[in-house]
């Protein structure tokens, strides 16, 4: 009996420990790599020319867990704004121990625009500049949500889709960058090419055209938005409408989109501004099809054409 019971203790702890390697699989050392690239859709202020991120690490966090990708001696200064219709800047790659993360976080330079210490900034078309506030740019990271993969061996390319139409908002005189940005995996990532076919251009009116993940949009989301946030908060991406009527919205994950479209009309104060007029009725048509949703697959490039009704 008492060899029995020695059997079934032996067993028990044998499970225990194959129970124990299995739940630590991500400390056994393995290592991928993360690329990270960054993505844009415009401002809608016309006087502005540059929105300048000086990045100073790249971290990933996990559950909370935080480990760096990377780390600059000298702080990686860019435009976001250079960098809209499926266009990307290559900010930094580096090894993360596999497993599953849930966040981007870039650690932000400390410094002023009129110092010589490198910071994160706004540019006027006139070259003067004016200070970008991060809240905890510096400290924790501007922090970026999405869920991720790293596998043994391989790269994982990521892209951080800015949309400065939703992240960059203005209190008073001072511009803020909002967490708003969103995580996309670049390998599974679509394309929608649009043409507004009755689309008359006017220098004094701008068309942007809004996606949202079916049954998300809210008529509401068009009103005066709350202090501190935008208009159609809880669109994926956005994109204006360019002269020739033709506009992009790049990484697109797979599911099903509706687009919202809004007209906005040049302030008669202010030439350098544009307000919110309202939203537009319009038909997506794919081919002779008119479309309720626009359904997005992995890997694809889908063009569509929109007809305004007003």
């Amino acid at each position: 009996m008492k060899r029995l019971n020695y059997f079934l203790l032996g067993l028990l702890t044998i499970s225990t420990l194959t129970l124990l390697n299995s739940c630590n699989d991500s400390d056994t050392g393995e290592k991928g790599s993360a690329n990270v690239e960054v993505t844009d859709a415009a401002v809608d202020a016309e006087n502005i020319s540059g929105v300048y991120l000086a990045v100073s690490e790249i971290q990933a966090s996990a559950n909370g867990s935080v480990k760096t990708i990377a780390t600059f001696d000298t702080p990686i200064v860019f435009n976001v704004m250079d960098y809209q219709e499926g266009s990307t800047f290559d900010l930094g790659s580096g090894e993360l121990e596999v497993g599953i993360y849930d966040e981007l976080r870039l650690i932000l330079a400390d410094g002023s625009p009129s110092s010589s210490t490198t910071s994160s900034y706004i540019e006027y078309t006139d070259q003067t500049t004016a200070e970008l506030q991060i809240p905890s740019g510096t400290t924790t990271g501007y922090k970026v949500k999405g869920d991720f993969q790293i596998s043994a061996n391989n790269q994982t390319n990521l892209v951080i889709d800015i949309d400065l139409r939703k992240a960059l908002v203005k209190s008073s005189e001072t511009f803020k960058l909002r967490p708003t940005a969103r995580l996309v995996v670049n390998e599974t990532l679509s394309t929608i090419n649009g043409e507004v076919s009755n689309y008359a251009h006017n220098s004094d009116e701008k068309i942007a055209v809004y996606a949202y993940l079916e049954g998300t949009y809210e008529a509401s989301e068009a009103e005066e938005p709350a202090s501190g946030e935008s208009r159609f908060e809880n669109s994926i991406n956005s994109a204006v409408v360019k002269d020739d009527g033709s506009f992009t919205l790049a990484f697109m994950e797979e599911g099903n989109y509706e687009i919202v479209v809004a007209r906005y009309q040049r302030n008669p104060s202010n030439e350098n501004e544009f307000l919110f007029e309202g939203t537009v009725n319009s038909e997506v048509m794919l081919g002779t099809n008119i479309l309720n949703l626009i359904n997005v697959e992995s890997n694809t490039n889908i063009s569509i054409n929109l007809v305004l009704s007003n």
